[in-house]
């Protein structure tokens, strides 16, 4: 009975050896998956910046007249030359920069973010993104819930949360669960 009792002990504990050298292998793979990107370094090497091929020219005075067809600006120049000029049309705005989650197809469609969120994803983003605070994950996608576009959910994510590295592993599960929602 005594021998029984020895084999079971044994059976048990090399059971509960097995047991820990899997969890330990499980928190390995969720510290690697919580842990931040890296940020890529940019080389500036030979990139030149300045102005200083540009001749100097001299500061006029200049007056604006506006007609219903176009406008037009009146320089004075130095000399007292008065020159007509037309207006120089604006640069186009500088595009953003596009991320995986942007691109990537969500997935089914829900209702409500946090059932677009398994357990072990809130575990992540609660620890990594969140920093360890369940009341500002949970506050914050209350607010996305509220939110009626992607565009209006990227603005609130980079206005609440500047430090988030919006190309890293954690941001895009996140955004992609925000997608299911909005698009």
């Amino acid at each position: 009975m005594e021998n029984m009792h020895t084999d079971l002990l044994r059976e048990c504990e090399a059971e509960i050896a097995a047991l820990k050298q899997r969890i330990a292998l499980l928190e390995e793979r969720l510290a690697a998956l919580a842990a931040p990107a890296p940020e890529e370094e940019v080389d500036f090497t030979g990139v030149e910046i300045g102005v200083d091929d540009l001749p100097e020219v001299p500061v006029a005075e200049a007056s604006v007249t506006e007609s219903p067809a176009s406008a037009e600006i009146k320089v004075d120049a130095p000399a007292g030359d008065s020159v007509t000029e037309t207006p120089e049309v604006p640069a186009p705005a500088i595009p953003r920069e596009t991320y995986p989650w942007q691109l990537a197809a969500p997935g089914a469609s829900v209702k409500n973010i946090r059932s677009g969120i398994s357990l072990q994803d809130r575990a992540v983003f609660i620890g990594t993104l969140f920093r360890e605070d369940y009341a500002l994950y949970d506050a914050t996608i209350a607010a996305l819930n509220g939110m009626s576009t992607l565009q209006e959910a990227e603005d609130y994510i980079v206005a609440q949360f500047p430090e988030w590295n919006l190309g890293s592993d954690p941001v895009f599960h996140f955004m992609m669960a925000v997608r299911k929602k909005l698009g």
